[in-house]
């Protein structure tokens, strides 16, 4: 799903500032929640976790991400991160959190199996952080061409949305020691999901809703509490 090849392009990308406001939302939502342990599922390179710690003290603090390349950056960051599916995980926590599109990268069946997998490693009471793509955020701010470069890359990002699915073809340029580039490319999916639809997946109740502005004036995201009630 070009999951290793955007953890290669992710830090030319730019998107840091923009994702650090997407993060304090995060923080600020927990802070009233007050949870002593937290899993984030699809935790990247471990900016967010790294953010949270800065401002939040917690016992037990863990990330999860199926990309290796990701999981072993948030390692050096000193954090405690294993490359695991969520299904797989065997211990339970107070919060969950799935930061930046994570549901958005699933189907609705696949979805439904994801959120059974979160009950699963929540306590009873937990809570089920994460945040989906408005539809205004898909036609018009995740659709288009982005370009970056740096010294010895050079990216491409180009996005259509149809039919309720944005699919992004990434191509990476990478400068070799002979002078000549290799060129990589891969596919990226999303899906956008009605917050209705998502309201009791997999025994979640959806508790909170806000739609906020990352990219643009209106909001081009929501983030969405779930929680367990039992």
């Amino acid at each position: 799903m070009g999951l290793e090849l955007y953890a290669k392009i992710e830090p030319i990308l730019g998107f840091e500032e923009s994702i650090e406001g997407l993060y304090d939302f995060y923080i600020e939502l927990l802070k009233s929640w007050n949870p002593d342990t937290l899993i984030d599922i699809g935790c990247g390179s471990g900016a967010f976790l790294k953010r949270l710690s800065q401002n939040m003290e917690l016992s037990r603090v863990y990330g999860i991400d199926l990309s290796k390349t990701m999981v072993e950056r948030a390692k050096l960051l000193g954090l405690d991160a294993d490359a695991k599916d969520l299904c797989d995980v065997k211990e339970s926590f107070d919060v969950a959190t799935a930061v930046f599109d994570v549901l958005n990268y699933l189907d609705f069946e696949t979805l439904e199996q994801f959120m059974g997998c979160v009950y699963k490693v929540l306590k009873p009471g937990g809570i089920f952080i994460a945040d989906i793509n408005t539809l205004f955020g898909f036609e018009e701010v995740a659709q288009g061409s982005l370009i970056r470069e740096d010294e010895k890359r050079f990216v491409t990002l180009d996005s259509v949305f149809d039919n309720g699915i944005l699919t992004t073809n990434l191509t990476l340029f990478e400068e070799e020691n002979s002078g000549c580039y290799r060129k990589s490319n891969d596919t990226i999916v999303q899906h956008y999901h009605e917050t209705e639809k998502l309201a009791n997946l997999g025994g979640l109740v959806l508790v909170q809703s806000y739609p906020i502005e990352i990219y643009a004036d209106i909001a081009d995201k929501e983030v969405l509490v779930f929680k367990r009630e039992a």
